[in-house]
């Protein structure tokens, strides 16, 4: 790797992932300033490349603030009921960041990075990559009837015990460049972080061992350090085959989460103890209340009484008790329905949660979309859900907001799932999202060309006819074509075809910042959802009269509601029409600085206000010829242009 040298262009590609108002550390700096003061990203690059040239570095660069929060306050002041959160200077988290990205580069190029980690590598599904081969592995036993031995290692504090010295010998083994290596070295010997509890300070902590938590470096040169442990594993040409000439597989590692695969007794015994050796090595130590193995013969568990290794400790067999290997738990096979169960359970209390807080209707739906829809995607292309299961999902979603007011119980469902840029509330289908999922997977597959994944892709274990971008496509397309072409939901679509701009329609909806209650009654409303007499008498078939229950001369629609009411005529259209006249007053006196109240709600528009930016009238105009309609709402006289403003309000 050749030497490094930090240029303006790095520091202004990097700093744009920086999240702009995320708790800063001891340089209290966020990092929206960084992204918008780019004048500062040449003197950065200079000093950043002095750090590097010279290998100094200051105290508060590499000094964190970690803060303790209590978990229980039941439980007293126990050091085991504190939650340590360490905030880094945003400084330190972009100059390793800019740093990490080099030295990702450099392994990408030269191959460095066993197929076997998953963790923190570009161009991989991380967690998905490893569940799809051990899902892989075991369907292949099964089917098989062959035999197969398995061990999950747990490390005990794996990231706060790594020696620093493992991390400079590796980073000296792969051929990292003499000016990164030197600084890593001396910010290693400089890093601390000082306590918090609440405000007060209880003093600073050298880091010894172990890495810091929190920027991009840090988890890459966990991985780096941990890189020899696959190669020997791999050298030991141990390993279970899917068949006779295939690749062999010894392990599985996503960052300090490690699976090991053998075909008998003896080399699971072999692949664990070579395990043991190096992490005693690198002073890393099993837990062995999380570890675990199991025998499987001819495809079924039998009894076994654990790993015995060489230095007196036991990993013993958890039989029947399930292990959860990424999220997912396992045995013998992927337990689909005990998943299902939890993940639907864990699915439905979020969505609760988040329509009984006081969101508005935008950040309601980005809410669901964002925090109780990913757990179900996690599982995608992992458990085997049916079309019925998610659709129950789908329609306990719906159920939900129903019963917190999100969501008429007519209204459409096609709807619903559109974006909102399309009159849609934006609301991601579960179904959908499963399906997106399993498409993008088995297209990841398909494309890959890891030996392991090859094998997942031969045993067809994602089956896709269609890329994730043509599903979603049309399905968005099909939604949208039965939303138009339904005689009710759709009729408000058909009036505004043409005669509308779209865009400006469905603002209100893109802007998203109406009650969730609101939103949805608004949507009933234009899908003749509610039930008027004329629906009731016309549609349901009933014995009702279809004429207003006020005027008794029309039938009554939702039209007539909200517009043609001559009984409401002069009292709620009224009403209507001048809230509508008095916020547009209001915002015009803001603008030409003329007399206004602190909120629109409290206005009172006078009849003639005047400055020197401009005129407001609210009265009669004067015209050559006789005008039957001459008092607009309101009238604007500037300098050299009139506005005169009318206000409409059509059904």
């Amino acid at each position: 790797m050749e030497l490094m040298e930090i240029t303006t262009e790095m520091i202004s590609k990097r700093v744009q992932k920086v999240k702009s108002w995320t708790s800063p550390g001891s340089d209290q700096l966020h990092g929206f300033w960084l992204k918008h003061l780019i004048s500062l990203h040449g003197k950065m690059a200079q000093q950043f490349n002095e750090m590097l040239q010279k290998g100094s570095i200051s105290e508060w660069l590499t000094t964190g603030r970690t803060y303790l929060i209590q978990k229980d306050p039941t439980k007293g002041a126990a050091p085991g009921n504190y939650r340590p959160i360490t905030c880094l200077p945003t400084m330190f988290k972009l100059l390793t960041g800019i740093i990490a990205d080099r030295i990702q580069d450099y392994l990408e190029e030269k191959n460095i990075l066993p197929d076997e980690q998953k963790g923190n590598k570009r161009k991989s599904r991380g967690t998905k990559d490893q569940l799809l081969i051990d899902k892989m592995i075991l369907e292949n036993c099964k089917s098989r009837k062959a035999n197969l031995h398995m061990t999950w290692i747990d490390y005990k504090k794996a990231f706060d015990s790594l020696p620093h010295s493992s991390i400079i010998k590796c980073l000296d083994a792969i051929g990292i460049c003499k000016n990164v290596g030197t600084f890593i070295e001396n910010m290693m010997e400089h890093w601390k972080t000082e306590l918090f509890v609440g405000n007060e300070s209880y003093g600073l902590v050298n880091i010894r061992r172990g890495i810091f938590q929190g920027d991009s470096l840090s988890p890459l040169l966990f991985i780096i350090a941990m890189i020899p442990l696959s190669t020997i594993l791999q050298k030991t040409n141990l390993g279970y085959q899917t068949s006779k000439n295939s690749h062999k597989i010894s392990h599985l590692m996503y960052m300090d989460d490690l699976k090991l695969y053998g075909k008998t007794e003896t080399e699971i015994q072999s692949l664990t103890n070579t395990v043991r050796i190096f992490s005693t090595d690198i002073n890393m130590e099993f837990g062995l209340d999380k570890c675990s193995t199991v025998a499987l013969k001819k495809g079924k568990i039998i009894e076994s009484e654990g790993i015995n290794m060489p230095n007196g400790q036991t990993i013993k067999c958890h039989q029947p008790e399930a292990y959860k290997y990424l999220g997912i738990l396992q045995l013998d096979n992927i337990k689909h329905e005990h998943v299902k169960t939890v993940v639907s359970n864990e699915y439905t209390q979020r969505v609760r949660k988040i329509l009984k807080s006081k969101l508005n209707g935008g950040n309601t739906i980005k809410a669901i979309n964002t925090w109780a829809i990913p757990v179900i995607r996690y599982t995608a292309g992992i458990i085997n859900w049916t079309q019925m299961e998610l659709d129950n999902l789908d329609r306990k979603t719906r159920k939900l907001m129903t019963i917190h007011h999100s969501l008429h119980p007519r209204s459409d469902v096609d709807r619903l799932y559109l974006p909102r840029r399309s009159g849609g509330r934006g609301l991601l289908q579960v179904k959908q999202a499963v399906k997106e999922e399993e498409h993008a997977l088995a297209e990841y597959v398909k494309q890959s060309e890891e030996p392991a994944l090859i094998e997942v892709k031969n045993q067809k274990l994602l089956k896709a006819q269609q890329t994730k971008n043509q599903y979603k496509k049309t399905t968005l397309q099909t939604r949208a074509d039965n939303w138009h072409n339904k005689t009710l939901h759709g009729k408000f679509l058909d009036k505004i075809e043409g005669k509308a701009d779209k865009e400006k329609t469905w603002l209100w909806l893109t802007n998203g910042t109406l009650k969730k209650e609101t939103e949805g009654l608004i949507l009933a409303a234009q899908e003749q959802a509610i039930r008027t007499n004329a629906i009731k008498a016309k549609i349901e078939k009933s014995a009702d009269d279809p004429k207003c229950r006020l005027c008794k001369e029309t039938d009554e629609t939702i039209d007539h509601i909200l517009s043609c009411c001559k009984k409401i005529a002069q009292t709620d259209y009224k009403q209507r029409h001048n809230y509508v006249a008095q916020m547009i007053h209001w915002n015009l006196c803001l603008k030409y600085h003329l007399p206004a109240a602190k909120n629109w709600w409290d206005h009172k528009p006078a009849k003639v206000l005047e400055n020197e930016h401009a005129k407001m009238w609210d009265f009669r105009i004067q015209t050559d010829k006789v005008l039957e309609h001459n008092t607009p709402d309101i009238t604007v006289v500037e300098k050299n242009k009139v506005w005169i403003i009318d206000v409409a309000i059509s059904g």
